[in-house]
């Protein structure tokens, strides 16, 4: 015999919806915060000048010969990055109240726009943008296994554990599009014109499904010869402002159109060759750095699982400081928690940061990086439509909002250390 219940009488019940869940994703840039910002940047290019040398003109007993310092041209040439949100609009019609909605549809995407424009600067700040002539500039990750083909269009791939191109997790965003490109082989630089969507990722196997979305089908089962295929952020190939990671590993080339040598390269570069993290490494690159330039660095940036392991080490000694960020926001400056290590200088915090590989770890100086941004960085207004920064798509029933800024990393490679190859188990 058939009885009321939630199944039989589903017409009768209302749903009943409550507020909006918390984000599944990390957004936080601690170390954007940090560093220095420069919002006045005009001109087509902007040039700093950075002294290298002391010059000559010192002796004693009789008058000193005079030479001049040497002074290297630091060249600044931006970057165009972007964030773009588009809102179907009935969509925004439908969401106009809260009983239609959890949150307007013509709030939420900008705040999710702002949020993923955040977080590409962070992977770009920590990205190996000058590894292998220009490689590594707007890459996500390397592999060279051939990509299982699990339907038409469909490709699994497996990102290389170690090495250049290395996985990193927060590199690897579901619903981002990305562009595969040979850099070796029969296919070399083929795909550039060619859209995959990131539509699951395997942290535990390091695999990354692409399904393709747009331009030609490039076959990735095809890459089954001897190659190196990389995987870019979408039509983000060679256009990447500079990054750390290329920035203090370099040693040999130009950075910002300067020759990498003595006193133009990171004065600490440490291969841990797999050794584990120790408070003597910690001391050494600092002194290190504070022997060659001259002023201490004011904060490590390392990995989730180095940061893990001196938690562990410093057990019994361990110590939290407050740290305030450089630059005020619309509310002001705001200040975050870091494990504080006493060096041999003072003390210095340690940052956990999702873009750093887990083998590495940054000595840095905030005051040696400064973003050199263009004025009035963010949403870009529509002067047609009263200030408004949704455009109406003029061939679909849309409207599309653009966060631009456009910018360079100015980093002095002197200021900072990076210690490479460090256990992870």
């Amino acid at each position: 015999m058939a009885n009321y219940n939630l199944s039989t009488a589903t017409g009768v019940f209302k749903t009943k919806y409550v507020r909006m869940s918390r984000d599944m994703f990390n957004s936080e840039n601690v170390v954007l915060a940090k560093i220095k910002r420069n919002d006045v940047f005009v001109g087509d290019q902007a040039i700093i000048s950075v002294p290298t040398t002391f010059g000559g003109g010192r002796g004693s007993g009789v008058l000193p010969r005079a030479n001049a310092t040497n002074y290297a041209k630091m060249l600044i040439t931006s970057k165009r990055t972007y964030a773009l949100v588009e809102v179907d609009n009935e969509a925004i019609k439908a969401s106009q109240t809260d009983e239609g909605a959890f949150v307007r549809l013509s709030k939420e995407p900008v705040k999710r726009g702002v949020q993923g424009w955040q977080g590409n600067a962070s992977r770009i700040l920590f990205n190996d943008a000058t590894s292998n002539g220009g490689i590594g500039n707007g890459r996500l990750g390397r592999f060279t296994a051939t990509p299982a083909n699990i339907s038409a269009g469909v490709y699994d791939i497996v990102i290389l554990s170690s090495g250049d191109g290395a996985f990193k997790l927060a590199n690897w965003e579901p619903k981002d599009y990305v562009n595969v490109v040979p850099s070796s082989g029969a296919y070399a630089g083929y795909g550039t014109g060619t859209e995959f969507e990131i539509t699951n990722v395997t942290a535990s196997s390091n695999t990354i499904r692409l399904t393709h979305t747009n331009g030609p089908l490039f076959d990735l089962a095809l890459l089954s010869g001897p190659s190196d295929n990389e995987v870019y952020m979408q039509n983000s190939k060679g256009n990447d402002p500079t990054g750390l990671r290329g920035a203090l590993l370099a040693t040999s080339g130009s950075l910002y159109n300067v020759n990498i040598g003595y006193r133009w390269q990171a004065p600490s570069q440490i291969a841990a060759a797999s050794a584990g993290i120790t408070t003597d490494l910690l001391n050494k690159q600092v002194l290190d750095i504070k022997y060659s330039f001259g002023e201490t660095p004011d904060m490590f940036v390392t990995s989730f699982v180095q940061y893990r392991k001196l938690l562990n080490q410093l057990e019994d000694q361990k110590r939290y400081m407050i740290v305030e960020s450089r630059n005020a926001g619309p509310r002001g400056k705001f200040s975050f928690q870091a494990l504080e290590f006493m060096a041999d200088t003072g003390p210095i915090p340690v940052i956990a940061e999702r873009f750093v590989e887990n083998d590495t770890l940054y000595t840095l100086n905030s005051a040696f990086i400064e973003m050199h941004a263009r004025p009035e960085g963010g949403w870009i207004e529509d002067p047609t439509a009263n200030g408004s920064i949704f455009r109406q798509s003029p061939t679909s029933d849309t409207w599309q909002a653009r966060y631009a800024v456009y910018f360079e990393f100015g980093i002095i490679p002197s200021a900072h250390g990076i210690i490479t190859g460090l256990s992870t188990t």
